[in-house]
């Protein structure tokens, strides 16, 4: 049986167009900046105000999170995937609350988005609440990817699949085509491609 294993933030669900909105708002971006959450990072990085790229993915990730996008294709392909018999699985590596800024709490603000989203609901994707889990280191990550005995697993960042049991087919979540192939790794440029990629 294939036990899908899915990766939350930047993976299922999309917050590019809301960091710039969000880091606008705050005036830490000029006005023609691209839609992108690694760029605003890198941005302010070379500034010397990571902090405030900190508090601001908290908000991002915590208050503001309805705001948020999901990943084009993936309702679609997941509810199909989940009907084909498919066991699926979230797993994030997410902190309790941020490291700076107001204590969101950021665990809440993702299961109420996947609620508002009806991941839950037999009507939408049907995925019981007890395969959703949030791990608040990324070794605690890996090690409950191994413990449910998932086959494939998707992620949007290299160094996670890095770390994951090569026993485990590794899929890239790579829209942007940000990052190189590697020969370990399938890349998924688009939800679209999942059903032929697991099959």
């Amino acid at each position: 049986m294939i036990k899908l294993g899915i990766d939350f933030d930047n993976t299922l669900i999309t917050y590019d167009f809301l960091f710039k909105k969000a880091a606008l708002e705050k005036s830490l971006i000029p006005i023609n900046f691209p839609e992108s959450k690694s760029l605003i990072r890198n941005y302010l990085r070379e500034k010397g105000q990571e902090k405030l790229f900190t508090i601001l993915q908290g908000e991002v990730y915590g208050s503001r999170i309805f705001e948020a996008s999901q990943s084009e294709g993936m309702y679609d392909s997941l509810s199909k995937a989940k009907k084909n018999g498919i066991e699926l699985f979230i797993i994030s590596h997410k902190t309790k609350t941020p490291y700076e800024g107001p204590k969101y709490n950021l665990h809440n603000a993702a299961s109420s988005w996947l609620e508002k989203n009806l991941f839950f609901e037999k009507s939408g994707i049907n995925i019981p609440r007890k395969n959703v889990y949030f791990e608040v280191t990324k070794t605690k990550k890996i090690k409950r990817i191994e413990s449910l005995g998932c086959t494939h697993f998707i992620d949007d960042l290299p160094e996670i699949l890095d770390m994951i049991n090569p026993k485990i087919k590794k899929i890239l979540y790579n829209p942007k085509l940000n990052y190189l192939k590697k020969n370990d790794y399938i890349n998924m440029k688009n939800w679209s491609e999942l059903l032929k990629i697991i099959d």
